[in-house]
């Protein structure tokens, strides 16, 4: 009996290790060592995840060609540029539309604008309309169509609001943004246009022409995001640096324009390429 009780006794102690047992079983941690080559594709693959991003980001800008003064040579480069860059689209005054779309082709990704009545909205509507009309013919993807400024300051609602509804007919399928020119208007005035916009479908505004000062002050920009909410989409004139840009987008625009869309680009490119 005593023999079989030391047995069960040494049964147990071997069944149940003891602490220092546990402890000398612990192995530690063996090192992970990374290969070169591992280094290298991890590297690689960051690399690739930023100028995607960037290349994202290109594509939210579009050049502004709508000087006066800008010839088609100059256009010609520029829209090189634009191609390779990955450069969303290119602004235009509608002397140049077909030029523009010359040099692109019918099947380039960037897209043709045409900025109509730019100084101020004051042709007449049905000016406005034929110039519509004959931008889209000569290949523009989509228009900007200044708002009257005029018939704004006199308080002539009914005249604006006629002349959204007819703007919006005659672009038929193709894109209408309408050029606000933000910066010559009152908050009340800019507030009871967009609602007018709203109201009548449009569903894309631009800041402004970048014509009459800044093209996009920060507190004018806070107004319209507010006021469209989810119904229209923002283009933001005036984003000549790679953190102007930024801001734009943070207070809500989803489009930015600019003259230096080019070096802009290429800087935004070059940062995620280090």
């Amino acid at each position: 009996m005593e023999t079989q009780n030391t047995f069960d006794n040494n049964m147990r102690q071997d069944a149940v290790p003891s602490e220092a047992q546990d402890v000398q079983n612990v192995q530690p941690p063996q090192p992970q060592f990374v290969s070169q080559q591992e280094r290298h594709e991890f590297d690689e693959f960051k690399r690739q995840k930023r100028v995607a991003e960037a290349r994202a980001l290109i594509a939210k800008i579009e050049l502004s060609a709508t000087s006066v003064t800008y010839e088609r040579s100059a256009l010609r480069r520029a829209l090189k540029e634009c191609e390779k860059l990955g450069i969303g689209g290119v602004c235009v005054l509608p002397y140049l539309v077909k030029s523009a779309r010359s040099f692109l082709g019918e099947d380039s990704p960037v897209m043709i604008v045409a900025l109509i009545s730019p100084f101020g909205g004051t042709d007449t509507t049905d000016i406005k309309l034929r110039q519509v009309k004959r931008a889209l013919r000569d290949g523009a993807a989509a228009v900007e169509v200044t708002v009257p400024v005029p018939a704004i300051k006199e308080g002539s609602w009914g005249y604006v609001k006629k002349e959204l509804k007819r703007l919006k007919r005659a672009s038929r399928k193709a894109i209408l943004r309408i050029n606000l020119e933000a910066p010559l208007l009152t908050s009340q005035e800019l507030t009871r246009l967009l609602s007018i916009i709203c109201e009548v479908g449009i569903t894309c505004v631009r800041t402004a022409g970048g014509v009459f000062g800044s093209g996009a002050d920060e507190e004018d920009l806070k107004l319209i995001r507010a006021a469209v909410k989810d119904k229209a989409m923002i283009k933001a004139e005036g984003a000549e640096a790679p953190g102007r840009m930024a801001t734009l987008l943070e207070l809500g625009a989803q489009i930015t324009g600019s003259e230096a869309a080019v070096p802009m680009a290429q800087a935004v490119l070059a940062a995620a390429e280090k």
